[in-house]
């Protein structure tokens, strides 16, 4: 009989892969120092590609691109470069929506990357990113906005597009709805949890 203790109990209960977030160390040259800037917000970006070519591209020093994290189809969470340094993944702006960007003295916009964090899905649309990613997606954006020590809400969590209005980047992921499944949890399916502890209470009989 398996014993009954509250680290299974609780992981049978919670039933989500997202407890054991795979992460993949996937080190990319392109990078440069934040210069004294703290990450400020989140960037969400699809890449348009197939995995693993887009990753390999976001790890040439060629491409001249890259983010701090790919999410594989299968879930993976690759980290390309240290939360710590700059990705380059938002550097050029083009009438931008995003709330907090800031300006420098004679009014132009810093360079984005010095203060935010980029996560890239990949996905060659039409298709759609897998569950698998949006629950990667979900955890890692909770994950770093803690480390960061931000609040969860809409002007910290932004699509590319936001930056650079010619991109529809991310689509087709939705950034409102994803920032509401952040901040609201999941129902509770109560069904399925009774089932689960009587299943369990029949072993120990």
């Amino acid at each position: 009989m398996e014993p009954l203790n509250k680290l299974s109990f609780s992981a049978r209960l919670r039933g989500s892969w997202t407890d054991n977030m795979n992460i993949v160390k996937s080190s990319s040259p392109n990078f440069y120092s934040r210069q004294g800037y703290k990450p400020e917000f989140i960037v969400v970006h699809i890449t348009d590609g197939y995995f693993p070519s887009d990753l390999e591209w976001l790890r040439n020093p060629a491409s001249q691109v890259s983010s701090h994290d790919l999410i594989a189809p299968n879930g993976d969470c690759h980290e390309l470069v240290d939360w710590q340094n700059g990705a380059w993944h938002a550097g050029r702006v083009l009438n931008p929506t995003a709330k907090l960007l800031k300006k420098n003295m004679w009014g132009s916009i810093i360079n984005p990357n010095y203060y935010s964090y980029g996560i890239e899905i990949s996905c060659k649309p039409p298709a759609l990113p897998t569950i698998a990613q949006f629950e990667t997606l979900k955890q890692r954006i909770k994950d770093r906005l803690a480390l960061f020590v931000l609040p969860v809400n809409r002007d910290r969590v932004i699509g590319h597009h936001e930056i650079y209005s010619e991109k529809t980047c991310p689509a087709p992921i939705d950034i409102d709805k994803l920032v509401i499944d952040l901040i609201v949890p999941p129902a509770v399916d109560r069904a399925a949890i009774v089932k689960q502890i009587k299943e369990l209470a029949d072993k120990l009989l």
